[in-house]
């Protein structure tokens, strides 16, 4: 008998067309998550705007952010370390066609003069030590040395008179009597004021997001339009973009501006965050007894909300027939990067419209655009307040344009124009401005000049020293008026140097609260020898003055 084998046809592995069915899904689902994303595909209108606005809001922060953060790092040493200061001011020269035979010699004499100023400063200590010297031909004429702590400050003129005049203001009282003037406890520095105002970036942001969402909520979709096929360019650099317009009717900018307000009025985290820094300067200039009418916490949260109750009242109260709009209309990237910003008055019909706002801000490569002006809506051709920055940075070197400019009427009352360069070379750092200034009023002819500045510091982890020059040149000055004047400036500062305050005695200084009748006799004794010590040694110079 014959058995038959059953031979059943191999089955095809299923593992291999999963794999490559499920690589295809997550390619398919990526590349829809990348064109949501990148393309904004199924994206409302207002979802693109508000991830628009929140992209602008983190590099904002970034910027500010960065910013402090370099400051914090120059200002370091001199917050935690001594510090000794050496400033030279040299080759003064003023040029002016001035008849007045007095005003030439002083002139001549600048230009053989040095201004010499060193300071000791111990932040940590709050202490401050130095003196301002003023040299003719490399010769010192005068001294003036001062020093200053928590509680003390003195000074002294050593070609007059030997000993420091002083003031403690542990004897605030008795020097009150003295001189009929209010002094505190203790001398502020920067430092205490610093840390009484200091805020953190995450109190700033936990205390405003609930604001951005609730403006978030509030935009309803018909408020929001986009044109896709648009274009920005500024400055040389053209760019694809689209056009975001927000626009609010009356009734809806009245309706946000209550929740807005109310919301800010029941906020305790909104009034903490001010109110602690009020306090906080107001106990540090209490304690150390400077003169201040407090105001207590309820009170300060009274006046925080009626504040609030008169913005309420005065949105109430306005009333318009106008079909008038705020738009707001923005020039936005691929990558959600605002590129241009508008805010507008605008009629319904869009055919009258009065801008109060325009802002441009892009970062390219090297190049950096900012311009930032508020306008007159009334007429916003000569009504103008506006900031401009570019500026190119490649290799170490930064080159720009920076610009300030304030109008209300065809002539500008400022006018401010200034390209420069930066360049980096290691530990050293070369700046150099060359700017034009235009100032004027309506009650007098404009004052018009222009200028060079040039910086050189070196910065090691011991100091740091900087050579600088100045020139200003005034265009089209008056009879009575210097044609212009330079100057150069050297400083020196030395991190970790020590300093040491003389402790005051009987025999190197008078203390101001009391002095005695006596003691002015002996100051005006010998300021008086002095003097005439003072004039016959430097007599070269003094007596073409004292001749008619």
């Amino acid at each position: 008998m014959e058995s038959t084998t059953n031979v059943k046809p191999p089955r095809k592995s299923l593992k291999k067309p999963l794999w490559i069915a499920g690589a295809a899904a997550v390619v398919i689902l990526g590349g829809f998550g990348t064109a949501y994303a990148k393309f904004d595909l199924f994206k409302s209108a207002k979802t693109i705007y508000l991830q628009s606005e929140a992209e602008s809001m983190l590099q904002f922060s970034s910027d500010v952010a960065k910013a402090y953060e370099e400051y914090e790092d120059y200002m370091k040493p001199y917050l935690e370390k001594p510090v000794h200061s050496t400033t030279e001011l040299s080759d003064i020269t003023v040029e002016a066609a001035i008849p007045d035979p007095q005003v030439q010699k002083v002139l001549e004499l600048l230009k053989n003069a040095k201004i010499v100023m060193q300071s000791n400063m111990d932040e940590q200590k709050h202490q401050q030590q130095g003196n301002f010297e003023v040299q003719l031909k490399d010769k010192k004429l005068a001294t003036l040395e001062y020093f200053l702590n928590d509680t003390q400050f003195g000074f002294r003129l050593p070609a007059f008179y030997s000993k420091y005049g002083y003031m403690d203001l542990k004897d605030r009282d008795a020097l009150n009597q003295k001189f009929g003037q209010e002094l505190p406890k203790r001398f502020l520095t920067y430092r205490d004021l610093i840390a009484a105002v200091r805020i953190s970036q995450d109190e700033v942001r936990s205390t405003l997001a609930p604001y951005a969402m609730l403006y978030a909520d509030s935009i309803k979709d018909s408020q929001v339009t986009i044109t896709k096929d648009a274009s920005f360019s500024a400055e040389g650099f053209t760019e694809s973009a689209r056009e975001i317009t927000v626009t609010f009717t009356d009734e809806e900018a009245k309706a946000l501006a209550t929740k807005l307000a109310e919301k800010a009025k029941a906020d305790q985290k909104l009034f903490d965050l001010f109110y602690t820094r009020y306090q906080n300067v107001a106990t540090l200039l209490a304690d150390s007894g400077y003169a201040i009418e407090e105001v207590s916490k309820e009170e300060s949260r009274k006046i925080y909300e009626q504040g609030f109750d008169d913005l309420l009242k005065d949105i109430r109260d306005t009333t318009t027939t106008s079909k008038q709009q705020l738009k707001m209309t923005m020039l936005v990237d691929s990558d959600h990067r605002i590129l241009s910003r508008k805010l507008l008055f605008a009629e319904a019909d869009a055919k009258d419209e009065q801008l109060f706002f325009s802002g441009i801000a892009y970062q390219k490569g090297a190049d950096s655009f900012y311009r930032y002006s508020l306008h007159n809506p009334e007429d916003p051709k000569n009504g103008e307040l506006s900031y401009t920055y570019k500026a190119t940075e490649q290799n170490g070197k930064t080159n720009g344009k920076l610009s300030v400019l304030v109008k209300n009427s065809e002539q500008p009352a400022l006018d401010l124009a200034t390209t420069f360069e930066q360049v980096k070379e290691g530990q050293k750092r070369t700046d150099t401005y060359h700017f034009a200034l235009v100032l004027a009023d309506e009650y007098s002819e404009p004052v018009a000049l222009n200028g060079n500045v040039t910086v050189s510091e070196t910065t090691t982890d011991s100091g740091r020293d900087s050579d600088s020059s100045v020139k200003i040149t005034f265009d089209n000055p008056t009879p009575d008026m210097p044609k212009g004047f330079s100057l150069k400036v050297k400083s020196k500062q030395e991190f970790g140097k020590a300093l040491e305050i003389p402790a005051m005695t009987a025999d190197n200084a008078i203390n101001l609260a009391t002095l005695t009748d006596e003691q002015m006799m002996e100051i005006q004794r010998e300021a008086e020898a002095g003097a005439q010590k003072f004039l016959a040694e430097n007599a070269e110079w003094i007596q073409p003055f004292l001749m008619p």
